[in-house]
């Protein structure tokens, strides 16, 4: 086992490193179990501390677990023993990506207006169904990122996706407006708020079911491309990062940001193309 000294010296190091991160709890918090659990620093302790949690949870939590090993040996310098892909592997009946029907979306919608939803929970559906926000782009969002008076909202994206301005339709703006954004939320929590706003919509039965604010996005994603969004409008809308190849120059130069000096606020050019957007959106009707 690893010594309580040298464990609280990685730890130590590691957060240094996380220090801007919103989510650094939530990293520590693996980088800490992996160290209290671990027979060693080698490639075999490594491999058997995986192998465990695979028994236990969902291959997306294993992998990001991995890459949380990876980089607590980064920073602290250690021999790193593993080449390039030798990540976790995910079979095809484990790569379960789950996505919600357009039924229970409504669901979820028709919840948060007739108020069974706490207003924070009424305040992340709209942003969820409305822009496909992600769980940790939802924990991110600050008092600033909300600009009600030029009908616009920041999202500081993850995942190395872009960061942009959304405009705000007029049918989720009551939502909005009566949320906090100075209250701070954990991505664990919000996963367990995302199970209760399930059960509140009445689709409880799919709690179990390892769903998450990711199969609405999912679901947003595949309805906008049914609707006749073209993809690369879509990528842009939902803030996925340029792929490679030929996607990659139409999705760095697809709208950027212009700054007015109007009294509204900054001209929000780069979220024109969301108007585009809302005129085939398939959940904001369910808002109206």
């Amino acid at each position: 086992m690893i010594d309580a000294a040298t464990k609280k010296k990685f730890l130590k190091k590691y957060s240094a490193n996380l220090e801007r991160s919103e989510n650094r709890n939530h990293y520590l918090r693996y980088a800490r179990h992996f160290l209290d659990n671990a027979e060693g620093l080698d490639r075999a302790s490594i491999d058997n501390y995986i192998e465990k949690l695979q028994k236990k949870f969902s291959p997306g939590t294993v992998n990001f677990a991995f890459r949380v090993i990876r980089r607590v040996f980064a920073v602290n310098e250690l021999t790193w023993e593993y080449r390039q892909g030798e990540a976790p592997a995910i079979g095809q009946r484990d790569e379960y990506r789950p996505q919600l029907s357009p039924n229970v979306i409504e669901l979820m919608i028709v919840a948060a207006k007739s108020g069974k939803l706490f207003p924070d929970e009424q305040c992340f559906v709209a942003l969820s169904t409305v822009f496909g926000l992600r769980r940790e782009e939802l924990a991110n969002l600050r008092p600033a990122d909300l600009n009600l008076r030029s009908g616009a909202i920041y999202v500081a994206t993850v995942k190395s996706g872009r960061q942009r301005y959304h405009l705000i339709p007029q049918e989720i703006e009551p939502y909005l407006a009566a949320h906090n954004f100075g209250d701070r939320y954990a991505v664990a929590t919000l996963s367990q708020m995302f199970k209760r706003i399930l059960a509140k919509s009445g689709a409880g039965a799919l709690r179990d079911r390892r769903l998450g604010w990711h199969s609405i996005r999912r679901a947003l994603l595949d309805s906008l491309v049914d609707a006749g969004v073209n993809v690369l409008a879509a990528r842009a809308f939902l803030r996925w990062k340029a792929a490679e190849g030929d996607m990659a120059m139409p999705s760095r130069y697809y709208g950027n940001v212009v700054v007015d000096l109007a009294e509204s606020g900054p001209v929000l050019e780069e979220a024109k193309g969301d108007e585009e957007i809302f005129e085939k959106h398939p959940f904001l009707p369910f808002w109206r």
